[in-house]
Parts: C-alpha cells; sequence; structure tokens
C-alpha cells in the first residue's frame, strides 16, 4: 500500500475495530492521517511511515499502550511529551532509523512501568533529558542507545535508581564525550556494552566488580585521551566475577600489552580482542582454562601465535586482519579439542603448523581461509613442492578464498 495517503475511519459516534489490541502499520511512505478511534490499544508498530502525522493521530486519544515502535519515520523529530503523559503504563519503546529525530520529551521519566528502552540508527539524536528530583526510570530492564552520532553526552543520574537494569548498551556513537556512569548501582544488570564511541572519555566508574549478575562485557575503544593505565583500571577486581562468560575488548593499535586482569578469568569462555598492538599472546593467557572461543581481530603488529600450552576446552579460533602474522607455529597442535579455525584477510600469512601437528587436531572438522592470498594458494595446490594440502586433507569441511574444496560430511 505505498500509495496510500489517507486511512479514513467511521462515522461519527461508530468505533472502528472496537476490541483491536495491536496495529502495525508498514510500508505505507504517503500516509498522511488515519483514525483516532483504536482506544483500547495496547501496542502499536509503525514502519517506513514518512509524516509523522499518523503517529500522532493514532495516540492522539489513546491511553492504553504498553509498546510503541517507530522505525524509519523520516519527519519525527520528537515523541509528543502528552502522548507519554497519557500513556503511563508503557513498557516498551523503540525508535530507530529516524534520522530527524533529535529528543525525548522529559515525560519519558514518568514512564514508570517502562521496561525496554531503544534509540538505533537516529545520527541526529542528540538530547536524552536529565531526570527530575522524583522521577526516575525505576522499572527500565534493557537501555540500548546505537548508532546516535549526534549524541554528545548524556546527563548524570539518568540511570539513578535504576536497580532492575539487566542490559546497558550505548555503542557506536561517535561524538558521545561524557556519560557518567556508576555501574556500583546496578545490582541486575548481566550484559554491559559501552563500545566503539572513540570519542568518549568518562569510563566507567564504581567498580566493574559489583555487577555480580554480569555474563557479558563489550568495552572500549575509547578516546585516545584515555591511556592504557586508566583503561585497565576498569577491570580491577574483575577477577571475583564469577558469572562472567564473554567478553569482548577494544583496545588502539599502540597499546602493546593487555590488561593483566584478564589472565584471571578462568571461567570465562569467550573472548574477543580487537584492534590491540600485541605482538603475541601472553603467557598466562594459558589461565583461561574454561575459554571455548577466541577471536584476534585488527591485532596489526601480532606476529607470534604460539599455542605451546593446552587450552583444554578452547573449541573455536579466528585470527582475522593481522597483517604481520606470518605462520601459525606447531604449537597450535596443543589445541587438541579445537573444531573450527577461520582465517582471514591476514596478507602475510603463509604457513600452518606441519602436517604432524596438524593431524593432532582429531576434532577440528571447518577450516576457513579468505584473505591470505599465499595460503591459499599453497592449501589449494595439492601437489608441488609448497603444497599443504596433506597437511589439512583430513578435515571434513575446508572452505578457502570463499569457495568450498571439500566437504566430507554427507
Amino acid at each position: 500500500m505505498r500509495s496510500l495517503i489517507e486511512w479514513k475511519g467511521d462515522e461519527v459516534g461508530e468505533r472502528m475495530f472496537p476490541k483491536l489490541e495491536k496495529l502495525t502499520i508498514r510500508n505505507c511512505p504517503l500516509l498522511k492521517s488515519t483514525p483516532n478511534q483504536f482506544e483500547i490499544l495496547r501496542e502499536l508498530v509503525i514502519v517506513r511511515v514518512d509524516s509523522e502525522m499518523p503517529l500522532l493521530n493514532l495516540c492522539s486519544n489513546l491511553t492504553s499502550l504498553i509498546g510503541l515502535e517507530v522505525y524509519d519515520m523520516k519527519e519525527l523529530t520528537c515523541l509528543p511529551d502528552e502522548m507519554l503523559r497519557n500513556n503511563i503504563s508503557l513498557q516498551n519503546l523503540m525508535v530507530s532509523g529516524c534520522g530527524e529525530f533529535r529528543e525525548l520529551p522529559q515525560s519519558v521519566y514518568n514512564l514508570h512501568s517502562l521496561k525496554h528502552l531503544t534509540i538505533g540508527n537516529c545520527t541526529n539524536f542528540s538530547s536524552f533529558p536529565v531526570p527530575s528530583e522524583e522521577n526516575y526510570l525505576t522499572s527500565l530492564q534493557d537501555l540500548r542507545l546505537l548508532d546516535c552520532d549526534g549524541l554528545s553526552s548524556l546527563p548524570s543520574g539518568m540511570l539513578e535508581h535504576c536497580r532492575s537494569l539487566e542490559t546497558l548498551s550505548v555503542s557506536c556513537c561517535d561524538n558521545l564525550v561524557s556519560f557518567p556512569l556508576h555501574v556500583g548501582e546496578m545490582p541486575s544488570l548481566s550484559y554491559l556494552y559501552i563500545s566503539q564511541c572513540p570519542k568518549l572519555i568518562s569510563l566507567p566508574s564504581g567498580g566493574i566488580h559489583h555487577l555480580t549478575e554480569l555474563s557479558e562485557l563489550e568495552i572500549g575503544p575509547f578516546s585516545e585521551m584515555v591511556d592504557f593505565e586508566a583503561f585497565q583500571l576498569i577491570f580491577n577486581g574483575i577477577q571475583q566475577l564469577l558469572s562472567l562468560r564473554t567478553l569482548w575488548v577494544y583496545g588502539h593499535g599502540h597499546w602493546d600489552s593487555l590488561p593483566y586482569q584478564f589472565m584471571q578469568l578462568s571461567d570465562l569462555t569467550k573472548i574477543q580482542i580487537y584492534g590491540f598492538g600485541i605482538e603475541a599472546l601472553p603467557h598466562r593467557f594459558c589461565n583461561l582454562t574454561s575459554l571455548g572461543t577466541l577471536r584476534l581481530v585488527r591485532c596489526k603488529r601480532l606476529q607470534n601465535l604460539d599455542f605451546s600450552y593446552v587450552m583444554p576446552k578452547l573449541q573455536y579460533l579466528c585470527v582475522e586482519e593481522c597483517p604481520l602474522l606470518e605462520a601459525l607455529s606447531d604449537g597450535l597442535g596443543n589445541l587438541v579439542f579445537l573444531e573450527q579455525l577461520h582465517l582471514v584477510n591476514c596478507e602475510k600469512l603463509e604457513h600452518l603448523p606441519s602436517r604432524d601437528a596438524m593431524q593432532r587436531l582429531t576434532k577440528l572438522w571447518n577450516l576457513g581461509i579468505k584473505g591470505c592470498p599465499k595460503l591459499e594458494e599453497s592449501c589449494t595446490n595439492r601437489s608441488g613442492p609448497n603444497s599443504q594440502w596433506s597437511n589439512i586433507s583430513h578435515i571434513q569441511k575446508i572452505k578457502v578464498g570463499g569457495s568450498t574444496i571439500q566437504d566430507l560430511r554427507y
């Protein structure tokens, strides 16, 4: 219904769809007007409607909304203050892909039942209101601010009394400088993502180690003004978090080491190390005895990857965009539980471990190589002096350069 301009209501005095509780309007970019007779509507979703008038019409008489989602509404600049005041039972609020959306009204703090709030891919969103002395988002469980390049600061106290908050994600906000965050006041937090905000200079305070329910942490990189020592301090006491299972950490290319606290995370099962200037993994990395997934991405000084120690649970290893890495040592053969190995965009990578070392990887069933031209050539050439085919021919699935060259699973 891309050409629909006007959706007419019923005659005066008659209610349209008197029992309707859920309404979705999708792909009606020209729509300008709608009825306002949906008095018990509880969930409203509007997708790819350019004008904000349908939203205003629909909500003018509503007091029953518990869910509102707005996607790709070109003309939306702000949610009407009155609409939020009239729908105090709202539990889910999402605004995404609305390029002109700039701010939330002060009345957002009146939504004491609000559990989920997401502002995503709204490039001009620049203002989150300062909480009043009495009103806070006390029921909030999930807050996500994603790809909001107009956002430069978030107000102090916006998350005060959010003791039910379980997920906090502030990511890819290119101009965010200030976000005063005292994590010690968030005892329910399980998922914390403060990442890819390259101008952010205010770091989480209050001690991450107080987040006793934390299971996933994604953090960094921050402004170049934040030095490695200050970044490392964030992780003091992190070994006390027995629930932490997943860590994605972003650094800077001139940081030649990892925070030492990581070597104490014996219960960690997944880690991604992104953008650090390390030349090799530290020897104490073997302390991560529960690690099942390891991703090394854009570590552009990485030259040596030697697993001379046993990592008894490592099943998945990915090395991506490490341009100085030339060879994988025979120590890889110690990863006897490794099931999947992916090597991506490592231009100088030329040598796999020896045939004997690769044969020790009896559980390895999936090998992927892409963007490694020298290695791709030697692995697809099944004969000749430089061929490494015999090193990998026992692996069930082999994908090189985007093409599957062997699949023995069927």
